[in-house]
């Protein structure tokens, strides 16, 4: 029996995250699917202030292309750096592909989301909101996954190395975020 090699490995990151990653990472290609990606994230998160009626227009949608273009490459940067310390080993251009190709279960979770909060009362998404739930757990896995097979480290120092670069930029970002939309601290 001939065995089918998939050539874009795509098609089986549903199922085998890790071994997609490894074949993408092998064939050198992904990494313009990735970084389409990461911009039609960003759009999506940028959707519902763009869906109210003082948004600002298409710069609201373009602002959340950039960012979602500008966090996949920060994001990555810092994974590839913190990877170092668990000892991992990868080109920034393999964890940039691997961050962005494994965001697709996400982006279509949200995309989904969103046209639900447009179609349907809350009320009925927070019958269903298990199954979001779900969905979010298993795009995590395939994150998991995709980044294990792109930093050549184990599942669990991946996870660490995770909730490390989480840490380390979630607060910089938000105070980052604060000082330029002119937010301040509250005061006792």
């Amino acid at each position: 029996m001939v065995e089918r090699k998939n050539p874009s490995g795509l098609s089986t990151l549903w199922y085998k995250p890790k071994q997609s990653m490894q074949g993408l990472i092998e064939s050198g290609r992904g990494h313009g699917f990735a970084l389409s990606v990461a911009i039609a994230f960003g759009v999506v998160q940028a959707m519902p202030l763009f869906l109210l009626p003082d948004s600002g227009g298409l710069g609201v949608l373009l602002g959340g292309a950039l960012a979602g273009l500008a966090g996949l490459y920060l994001f990555a940067w810092l994974l590839r750096n913190f990877a170092r310390w668990f000892g991992g080993q990868a080109a920034l251009r393999e964890v940039r592909m691997a961050l962005g190709v494994s965001f697709l279960p996400w982006l279509l979770l949200f995309t989904a989301v969103l046209g639900f909060l447009q179609s349907f009362e809350r009320e009925v998404l927070a019958q269903y909101f298990w199954i979001f739930f779900l969905v979010f757990l298993y795009g995590y896995i395939v994150i998991l996954n995709c980044l294990s097979a792109a930093l050549r480290l184990p599942l669990l120092k991946t996870f660490l190395c995770l909730i490390v670069t989480g840490l380390v930029s979630l607060f910089p970002l938000t105070l980052l975020l604060q000082v330029l939309t002119g937010g301040t601290a509250p005061t006792p």
